[in-house]
């Protein structure tokens, strides 16, 4: 069945694009996702949709991300847990520590590394490393920025211990990686 807008009704088009864009505003505040320009592109597509089914999906998929969140949180994961991951995926290129982290989410940082550690599995030091080798991986392989552009885009300041740690995360230097002339020998990592 096709669904379209109908203007005979006492609802008008732009009616009914701002009251779903405010639901999937409360949902994305729901799920304390600090993502303002992930909402700000869900929001823009929702009024660039042509026909009520595609702001019906839109809307959908918010609410399918929303039940995610809740059951994940159901089974025992931290709102805190959530809340840091998200913001390390959000800005694993700046200055992440504990206290920064721990500051994030109103906790002492010996006990935000405690529970993280409970739910992830991984004490959040090498959390934060295995996300930016991961995304400097992806950057070697899929672009031609220079190694040293890597480094700073994903967290390092100092070139040469980012080579290092790629190396003795990865077991190949960068260069090789880009090359793709190695196996990779990821530890035991998965985010």
């Amino acid at each position: 069945m096709k669904v379209v807008y109908h203007p005979e009704k006492a609802y008008s088009e732009m009616y009914v694009k701002f009251l779903f864009s405010s639901i999937i505003k409360e949902i994305y505040e729901a799920m304390d996702l600090p993502d303002e320009k992930r909402l700000s592109r869900e929001i823009d597509r929702l009024y660039r949709a042509k026909r009520l089914q595609d702001v019906w999906k839109l809307t959908e998929k918010a609410m399918e991300e929303l039940e995610e969140y809740l059951a994940e949180e159901e089974k025992g994961t931290r709102s805190e847990v959530t809340q840091v991951k998200n913001y390390i995926y959000q800005n694993y290129q700046e200055e992440l520590s504990v206290d920064i982290l721990a500051e994030k989410v109103y906790l002492s940082p010996g006990y935000l590394s405690y529970i993280f550690k409970q739910e992830t599995g991984m004490n959040l030091n090498r959390f934060i490393k295995a996300f930016r080798m991961d995304k400097a991986k992806e950057l070697l392989e899929n672009s031609q920025k220079k190694i040293s552009q890597i480094a700073k885009e994903v967290g390092f300041s100092n070139n040469s211990y980012f080579c290092r740690s790629f190396r003795e995360y990865f077991g190949v230097t960068p260069e090789s990686c880009r090359k793709g002339t190695a196996e990779y020998e990821k530890m035991d990592t998965e985010i």
